[in-house]
């Protein structure tokens, strides 16, 4: 099972299932509104990828329903225009979510 990181509260660390030296690390970026996913063998990071916290309300569905939980509702965001779509290996960063007063 995985470990929330009690210092942050914003990082979540998943170990492979069958018990190789991989892992799942979920960090939250709440200034960015955004989650990246990273998969890791050892200490070396294989790929990433970054989410709008938006976005993962599906993820957040399948993952109480296995839990044999309610599962979540859906809020109302709009999902991200095409040009805000993050690519990680160009170097290009994920615009900050703007929130309107």
């Amino acid at each position: 099972m995985g470990t929330l990181d009690d210092a942050a509260r914003r990082r979540v660390f998943l170990p492979q299932a069958l018990g190789a030296d991989e892992f799942l690390r979920v960090t939250w970026h709440e200034s960015r509104g955004v989650m990246v996913f990273s998969h890791w063998d050892g200490g070396r990071c294989v790929a990433a990828t970054p989410v709008r916290v938006a976005d993962v309300t599906e993820l957040a569905s399948l993952t109480a329903a296995a839990l044999g939980l309610d599962p979540v509702v859906a809020t109302g965001w709009p999902a991200p225009a095409p040009e805000t779509l993050v690519v990680p290996a160009a170097g290009l960063t994920v615009p900050p979510v703007r929130l309107s007063a």
